[in-house]
């Protein structure tokens, strides 16, 4: 490095600047390019509508040589950063709270458990209710309406359930004639629509066991309510056939579902032989009701003691499950993820996801640590986000709960919402799959096709009772992969579809205040505007460095520096990594440019020469090269130049910049060969073609360029790790070049380039159509998004900030080459991407 710029220093036609400051070369016309600080204000762009590709100057002036192709104007008004950056604080301190306060769970009551609870007579034979406050409860809660239960949601099943429990509850005691007439009154004018409603939609775990017991137990007691309606005589001829159903043998020997009902089974009940199926917390499958129900029959001291510490903790009412630890955490931290919060509470979800896991195991997880019955939505959610936070979990426990996500796939004709969310869960687990594990391919394929199905349905509208956005929900995950989306772009979508209000259903609706409020709803969105507004400083940097590089003078390729921008934004945006993204971005802007310049421009002789004067690390040898290319040798030279001397800064003892001119070397060797296998009308082998390809998609040199600036020490072995490179680098470039590839196949062959994995292919396999090569390509890339999951989330000899830049640059691969070549094509849906990632602030 001292000889090159003493060498420069003693050059007549080269001047070096201060420290930090570029080399210009003036009579190249170079401008020498200074220190930058981010701008403030948004930059507008303009956008080319089409690309074509073509070999002609004017062509490529003509298609090539026009402005980024993102124009966008700011039309809002951002609040000041600082009173972003104070409320945010407030906001991350008292969602910390929550998560510091979580114990058992927080949740809201439960009229229809309250009721079985306020059922009990007292221990002491006085004939009074052993929890008065109950009764109190269910006496002052009546909604105007006449019913009890969610006042803010109204679902048939729901309604019915609390409403009928209520009045049973207050007949029994013989009080709140007042609250009983009015019940009745409400139940007789809207019981059939809502059993017919009930029936057709959502219904909830056990609702056709307990409603025709509450009905009975309601006619014993004398309540005027059309027992003679058609409806309830199928449903209780339904009734009497599913109790028929039930094994009995099962149900006193292993723990199921049925555990949480048992107060409408009580019939086939053995109560003595049931109780060795108690929780130990005394409770039956966390369910107050059933609890109470046993405790009425048997008089179980072990229930009574479950029963008086829900009463000490929620005062004057219970809630329809508890505990729900586990559910409660899981929730939270769920909604910190998918809202791009996880930078800020690392610590509580890491305590939240240790607490999970100390209770995880093979058969699955439910809603409180003491449950004996795993539950579907719980164990996929959990699986998931224990994967995702890189803890070892076995894909067996999604074979263990096969046969029953296989009986929620045949509910598909009759809808429901609570098979949804499960399911939902599954098809989002089963992405993050790792190689051989067959049966998460098994149940994703099968939950995808559920919900598909379920989105077709009339009935999908109804779901809103429970979960209002449930539909946008779904067909957002249907429409992109984990791994085939940007976490930028998926925070977004979920801001936009997150309802602070958002109910959960057990055996009636219930809320976990904790997990889900409009707390995290206001940090997300103040959290995405100012990191947006970060980022818009950034875009101003990269201008003002391109056009100090005097790229914009360069007719003969694509100028894509905000599109290349949102790239390095997306694959890492967390306010930390700015030296990264900045770093990415110019190396991939340089790439762009670069592929152009062998492609397009510059011939076989002059390539080599541009290969001699990066080796030699020497701008003298330019002067041999056309304008256009000394403005790209010396742009480069100068960028990582600087990157290297700020990246030293952090990484001390590393020197990077004989390592990145190493790979620049590499890549531009690679595109070199590609220049003569088009001029020799070569068609090389698969595996010729692939060595090659994996270099020449430009993401290695990208990443590696990149990857001192993450503001981590790179470990010594780190860069030449074997592994690292050919098992994780390598498959990111394979799926990178797999999807260019894709889309780009017949452009390229109507130039005369017969290289390319889909023509090797088919040369390597005659009679192969071009539809059977797109889908082996397609299946290679499978696997190989298979192998960075794997990669990414268990890999933990590499640091997580570099196993980030690896595998979402794979993503943003597969989002870039979804439909098109998105980049080359100023595709609306990727501007529409840029736009909402950089420029559309959340409101």
């Amino acid at each position: 490095m001292a000889q090159i710029l003493a060498q420069i220093l003693f050059s007549p036609t080269i001047s070096v600047s201060k420290s930090r400051e570029w080399i210009s070369t003036k009579a190249h016309g170079i401008s020498p390019i200074g220190k930058y600080s981010p701008a403030k204000n948004m930059a507008s762009h303009n956008i080319p509508s089409t690309f074509v590709v073509g070999k002609d100057a004017k062509t490529l002036q003509a298609c090539y040589g026009k402005p980024d192709y993102v124009h966008y104007v700011s039309t809002f008004k951002e609040a000041p950063l600082d009173e972003m950056d104070n409320r945010i604080k407030e906001l991350v301190t008292e969602i910390k709270g929550l998560f510091n306060s979580m114990e058992d769970g927080e949740i809201s009551p439960s009229a229809y458990d309250t009721a079985w609870v306020a059922r009990i007579s007292a221990i002491d034979g006085s004939g009074k209710p052993q929890f008065p406050q109950m009764v109190d409860w269910i006496l002052h809660n009546q909604l105007p309406d006449g019913s009890w239960g969610e006042k803010h949601r109204f679902l048939a099943c729901d309604r019915l359930l609390n409403t009928l429990s209520c009045l049973v509850t207050l007949a029994f005691w013989g009080i709140g004639s007042n609250q009983v007439s009015s019940g009745l009154y409400f139940l007789r004018k809207n019981t059939e629509g809502m059993i017919k409603e009930a029936f057709g939609h959502h219904q909830p775990k056990g609702f056709e066991m307990v409603f025709p017991v509450l009905l009975n137990e309601a006619k014993l007691l004398g309540l005027d309510f059309p027992y003679d309606l058609s409806i309830i005589q199928q449903m209780s001829e339904k009734w009497d056939s599913q109790l028929k159903k039930v094994s009995v043998e099962k149900l006193h020997s292993h723990p199921s579902t049925m555990l949480q009902c048992l107060e409408g089974i009580q019939e086939v009940v053995d109560w003595k032989n049931i109780l060795k199926l108690q929780s130990k917390d005394g409770s039956f499958s966390g369910s107050p009701a059933s609890t109470a129900c046993v405790f009425m029959h048997t008089g179980d001291n072990k229930c009574l003691r479950f029963l008086t510490s829900l009463v000490k903790k929620f005062v004057d009412h219970v809630p329809s499950m508890y505990p729900v630890d586990i559910a409660e955490r899981l929730r939270a931290v769920d909604s910190v993820e998918r809202l791009g919060l996880e930078s800020h509470f690392q610590t509580e979800t890491k305590q939240a996801m240790d607490y999970v896991f100390q209770y995880w195991s093979e058969r699955g997880i439910g809603f409180g640590r003491e449950s004996l019955v795993p539950d579907i939505d719980i164990t996929a959610t959990a699986f998931r986000l224990l994967r995702t936070f890189g803890y070892t979990v076995s894909s067996d426990v999604l074979q263990n709960m096969k046969g029953e996500a296989e009986e929620l796939c045949k509910l598909s004709a009759n809808e429901n919402s609570a098979g949804v969310i499960a399911m939902l869960s599954l098809y989002k687990c089963s992405q993050l799959n790792f190689p051989g594990e067959n049966v998460m391919r098994e149940i994703g394929a099968s939950a995808k096709d559920y919900l598909t199905k379920s989105l077709q349905t009339e009935n999908f509208s109804h779901s809103k009772a429970v979960k209002e956005n449930l539909f946008q929900e779904v067909e957002y995950a249907l429409s992109a992969r984990w791994n085939r989306n940007m976490p930028r772009l998926m925070a977004r979508n979920h801001i936009v579809a997150f309802n602070p209000d958002d109910l959960w259903l057990g055996k009636t609706l219930y809320r976990l205040p904790y997990a889900s409020n409009d707390k995290y709803l206001e940090l997300a969105k103040l959290d995405f505007n100012r990191i947006q507004a970060s980022h818009r400083s950034e875009i101003q940097h990269i201008k003002r460095w391109y056009e100090d590089c005097n790229f914009p003078q360069l007719d003969f390729t694509r100028h894509r520096e905000v599109a290349v921008y949102w790239t390095s934004s997306a694959v890492m945006f967390e306010p930390q990594y700015t030296a990264c993204r900045l770093a990415y971005a110019k190396a991939g802007i340089l790439a762009v440019i670069t592929d152009d310049l062998y492609d397009n421009y510059a011939t076989l002789h002059q390539a080599k020469l541009f290969n001699e004067a990066l080796e030699r690390w020497d701008p003298l040898v330019i002067d041999q090269l056309p304008e256009d290319m000394k403005i790209v040798f010396m742009g480069l030279y100068n960028t990582l130049t600087d990157i290297s001397e700020r990246a030293q800064e952090v990484q001390g003892r590393v020197d990077a910049l004989p390592y990145l001119r190493q790979q620049w070397l590499h890549l531009f060797f690679s595109y070199t060969k590609e220049r003569e296998w088009t001029e020799r009308g070569y068609s090389p082998s698969l595996d010729e073609y692939r060595e090659n390809a994996v270099v020449s998609i430009a993401l290695g040199v990208t990443i590696l360029t990149a990857i001192f600036c993450t503001g981590e020490i790179l470990p010594d072995q780190i860069l030449g790790k074997v592994d690292f490179r050919a098992d994780f680098l390598n498959v990111v470039s394979l799926t990178g070049r797999l999807m260019n590839d894709l889309r780009t196949f017949q452009r390229e062959r109507d130039l005369g380039e017969l290289a390319s994995f889909l023509q090797c292919y088919i040369n390597e396999h005659p009679g192969c159509t071009e539809e059977e090569a797109s889908n082996y390509m397609h299946g290679v890339n499978e696997h190989a998004l298979c192998k960075l999951n794997y990669h990414f989330l268990m890999r933990a000899d590499i640091p997580k900030s570099f196993r980030t830049l690896l595998f979402n640059t794979a993503r943003v691969m597969n989002v870039v080459y979804r439909n098109e070549d998105s980049l080359s094509n100023a595709a609306e849906d990727l501007e529409d991407s840029i736009k909402k990632s950089l420029y559309e602030p959340v409101l």
